[in-house]
């Protein structure tokens, strides 16, 4: 008699599948705002002109109570306070929304954490611009969350081996989160309403002397999936930590046979649109997938903010009043979960991780080096090992940016460096410090069990 409750109580929960999505332009005018410092290489990079607009794009979907509506940004990254904001109006028109603003990471955008402008001691952040850009992002979710209609979802993954080609890194272990993972939306009627695709890379192919506002390959990668396969085109960036990077990477170029120059819009555009047109030819075989429960799940975790630059930029005010440290020395930072169900089966999980993490501890692979500072760390579970579905996503940057997350037994702030290397790894500088990754992927854990 037990299994009735309890077979109408799944019944219950499935529900009509539903998406929606919209996009809105976020480019700062340069005379309104200007000077706009850009982010992610040094100080006082002042932007010139707009080489194409940055955007905010929104993917709603509702299988159940609760609709959930992803954002993602072509921005540096966003704290937790901004996306907190973001939330709050969202919010006003659709109260029950779970809101997701993610970053793609881009260095050719503006400075919306505070850590580029004009010298070191002045942040980049322009107050007047962030209220702009909040309000457009907000824009866009409740714009995406009224299109919310009928739908069907196709899902596809492909990982080739000319995506690593499309990756640098020179920290060791040497690995790449490179395949993609791709999930279409079209409404009842088979119209297109977002094609998505899930993938890791610096949007950095510019380098730190261009002076042009772009969203770098992202903006090749969208504009051919709306000309392959429709609807609004998305990038969901994801473990891009150690670095991975088109800088340095040795890309061919199908017009001439010769390898594609660095720093050039024609390196961008060869992999953003070679990326889209790997997902379109997945999608190509791929049928679509019953979609009848959609679940959000969130804690806020505290993370020791050890890093003394983060630590003195918090109180010299870079930040501009975001990012403070609790009394205790820590930062609340958000870990999540989206996933997507049909018939009683897992199709998709989202992880929703608050920074740059590591590929390894995406995938796997963490590694004890001679000269690690924390040689016996217990080795973090690796989150797409963690997640359950057929198909399994990490979006970077979701909901806040603390920096890299670095298997704890690989880091090394104190020489003698990994491998007798003689100089120290890139990497730790940017990273609020060693206990982000346990916290984190303890969090993800508790998050993935039903």
């Amino acid at each position: 008699m037990r299994l009735l409750p309890l077979f109408l109580l799944a019944l219950a929960a499935r529900a009509e599948f539903l998406a929606g999505a919209a996009k809105a332009v976020i480019t700062p005018d340069l005379k309104t705002y200007g000077p706009v410092y850009m982010a992610g290489f040094d100080h006082g990079r002042a932007a010139t002109a707009v080489h194409d607009d940055l955007w905010a794009r929104c993917v709603a979907m509702k299988a159940g109570a609760r609709p959930t509506v992803i954002c993602e940004v072509d921005l540096i990254g966003l704290f937790y306070d901004d996306t907190q904001r973001v939330r709050a109006e969202i919010r006003k028109k659709h109260a029950n929304a779970d809101v997701v603003v993610a970053s793609t990471h881009v260095h050719e955008g503006p400075d919306t954490m505070g850590q580029w402008g004009a010298n070191r001691l002045t942040p980049g952040i322009n107050d007047a611009y962030m209220a702009f850009l909040t309000g457009r992002i907000a824009e866009a979710g409740v714009a995406a969350l009224d299109a919310l209609r009928p739908a069907h979802a196709t899902l596809a993954a492909v990982a080739p081996p000319e995506l690593d080609d499309f990756i640098a890194d020179d920290r060791p272990p040497i690995r790449h989160d490179a395949g993609l993972v791709v999930l279409a939306l079209s409404d009842a009627a088979g119209k297109p309403i977002a094609t998505v695709v899930n993938w890791a890379n610096h949007p950095e192919t510019l380098g730190s002397r261009n002076t042009e506002l772009t969203s770098d390959y992202p903006h090749y990668l969208r504009t051919r999936l709306e000309a392959r396969v429709g609807g609004v085109g998305v990038l969901w960036n994801g473990a891009v930590g150690g670095m991975q990077s088109p800088l340095g990477a040795k890309v061919k170029d199908p017009a001439s046979g010769a390898e594609a120059k660095d720093r050039t819009f024609r390196k961008a555009e060869i992999i953003g649109q070679r990326v889209a047109d790997l997902a379109a030819e997945a999608l190509a075989s791929a049928k679509p997938s019953p979609v009848d429960s959609l679940v959000f799940r969130e804690t806020v975790v505290r993370i020791p903010m050890t890093n003394p630059g983060f630590q003195m930029a918090a109180k010299a005010g870079l930040f501009k009043g975001r990012k403070l440290p609790n009394d205790d020395g820590t930062t609340n930072t958000p870990v999540g979960l989206v996933r997507i169900a049909g018939g009683g089966q897992a199709l998709v999980d989202i992880a929703l991780i608050p920074g740059e993490m590591y590929p390894e501890l995406s995938l796997g692979g963490v590694e004890r080096y001679s000269g690690a500072d924390y040689p016996d760390a217990p080795i973090e579970p690796a989150i797409k090992t963690l997640e359950t579905a057929k198909f399994r996503m990490l979006i970077g940057l979701a909901n806040d940016e603390i920096g890299y997350i670095i298997p704890k037994a690989e880091w090394d702030e104190k020489p003698p460096f990994l491998n007798n290397s003689p100089r120290r790894h890139y990497g730790e500088v940017n990273s609020v410090g060693p206990d982000a990754a346990p916290r984190i992927a303890e969090a993800f854990q508790r998050l993935v069990k039903p």
